[in-house]
């Protein structure tokens, strides 16, 4: 049985469990998506590592009862996917990941979460767009702007036609967060521009796409009541 996990000293990697779909000792019920183990593995730095024990820490069993925690939760472990390389390894991440999920466990999210676990994520990877300054004048804006993917940032709309359209709110809104200053209030402007915004840059980044936001829009879960 081959998985890929995200590890607090490799980062992403691959491992081998001999057995570990029979196995009803060692594997059981272990080697499920959005467990949190302490494993004991074995293996140099380079292809497969063998994974010889785990010891289950964190479950999260109540994100898996409900569709919107769960994809919620695989958008989490997707973006982790796309946006980290193989041994290449982010503490902090992995911890970003892990609080989002038991907020999953807890509570049911809204879609501004998703929004502010996109942020948290390419501000710890290094992908962090620039809101604070037009990334062509270096003035910092003052009015309603727009965003330009290929430059990773803000741009005045006298200096370059951009990708997306953006409000003075969302603009000011998002610097904010990502320089960790009060949270602001998230307007329902600011949420459908960080939507179109976001999302569009990860995958521009990554040369990828995100299925699991794909599903979600088939589903539409966001129009559920549930």
């Amino acid at each position: 049985m081959i998985l890929e996990v995200f590890t607090l000293k490799w980062g992403r990697v691959y491992l081998i469990a001999k057995g570990g779909r029979r196995s009803k000792r060692r594997f059981f019920n272990k080697l499920e998506p959005f467990t949190y183990l302490k494993m004991l593995v074995d293996g140099e730095r380079s292809g497969f590592l063998r994974l010889d024990q785990a010891e289950l820490v964190s479950l999260f069993l109540n994100l898996r009862r409900d569709l919107r925690r769960l994809l919620c939760g695989f958008y989490a472990l997707e973006l982790l996917h796309l946006m980290t390389a193989l041994w290449d390894p982010h503490p902090e991440v992995l911890r970003v990941v892990l609080k989002f999920l038991a907020f999953l466990d807890k509570f049911i999210p809204k879609e501004e979460h998703l929004r502010l676990l996109e942020l948290r994520m390419l501000s710890e990877l290094g992908y962090r767009p620039s809101f604070e300054r037009c990334v062509i004048c270096g003035r910092e804006l003052q009015e309603d702007g727009e965003f330009s993917l290929n430059r990773g940032g803000v741009v005045h709309e006298g200096c370059e036609k951009g990708d997306f359209s953006l409000s003075l709110e969302t603009i000011k809104g998002v610097n904010q967060i990502l320089k960790g200053g009060n949270f602001p209030l998230l307007s329902e402007k600011f949420l459908r521009e960080c939507k179109m915004i976001l999302p569009a840059f990860i995958e521009r980044q990554t040369s990828q796409k995100i299925m699991t936001l794909r599903i979600m829009e088939e589903l539409e879960i966001w129009n559920s009541k549930s």
